[in-house]
C-alpha cells in the first residue's frame, strides 16, 4: 500500500536519522522502532532490502547483505566483548575485545529467537532456524536449526544452486 512505503519513510527517518544516524543502511529497510542497536565501533551496516522483526538486538558490529529477512526478538551480540583472559585483573578491569563482528550474506532469513555471536558468519541463501544459537560459520544455503546449531541440510542441491544463481543474476540485469 502507499501509505506504507510513507509509514516506513517516516519510521526510517526517526529512527535513522535521530536515534541512529551513524547506522549504514541500503534501500528499503524496514526495521520496527522496538529494535535496539549498539555497536561499540559504530559498525553496523545493512544493505538494501532488508526486513528486522520486532524486539531485536543488534549489539556488536554487524554487517548484513541484501534480500534479508530478520523475524521478531533475533539477538546479534557480543561474544568477546569482555575480556577474562588479562591475568592479575578482574574482568571488570580488564577492558573490552570486540574484536569481531557478525556478516551475514544475502539471501539469508533468520528466524524468531535465534542469537549469533559476533565471529558468526552467515552464508548466502542461508536458514538460520528459530532460536538457533551461531558461534561460527554457516555455510550458504545451508539451513541450521536450534538444535546444536547444527545443519539439516541445504536448502538446495548444488545444481539447484548453479541454476539459481545464474538466474538471480539474469534477474539482476533485467534478463527473465
Amino acid at each position: 500500500m502507499p501509505g506504507d512505503h510513507l509509514l516506513n519513510r517516516l519510521r526510517n527517518v526517526a529512527y535513522f536519522g535521530v536515534r541512529y544516524p551513524w547506522v549504514r543502511r541500503g534501500a528499503n529497510v524496514h526495521v520496527q522502532w522496538s529494535t535496539r542497536m549498539w555497536s561499540p565501533h559504530r559498525h553496523i551496516v545493512l544493505g538494501d532490502d532488508v526486513g528486522i522483526g520486532p524486539h531485536c538486538t543488534l549489539q556488536c558490529d554487524i554487517e548484513i547483505g541484501s534480500q534479508v529477512l530478520i523475524a521478531g526478538h533475533v539477538a546479534f551480540v557480543g561474544s568477546d566483548d569482555h575480556r577474562y583472559d588479562v591475568v592479575g585483573k578482574t574482568m571488570w578491569d580488564s577492558g573490552r575485545g570486540d574484536a569481531r563482528k557478525v556478516v551475514v550474506e544475502d539471501d539469508v532469513w533468520i528466524g524468531h529467537g535465534a542469537i549469533l555471536l559476533s565471529g558468526a558468519h552467515v552464508g548466502r541463501g542461508a536458514i538460520v532456524g528459530a532460536g538457533a544459537i551461531v558461534v561460527g560459520r554457516v555455510e550458504p544455503y545451508a539451513i541450521v536449526l536450534a538444535e546444536k546449531g547444527r545443519t539439516l541440510r541445504k536448502r538446495f542441491t548444488d545444481e539447484q544452486i548453479a541454476l539459481h544463481e545464474a538466474r538471480l543474476a539474469a534477474s539482476r540485469r533485467g534478463q527473465p
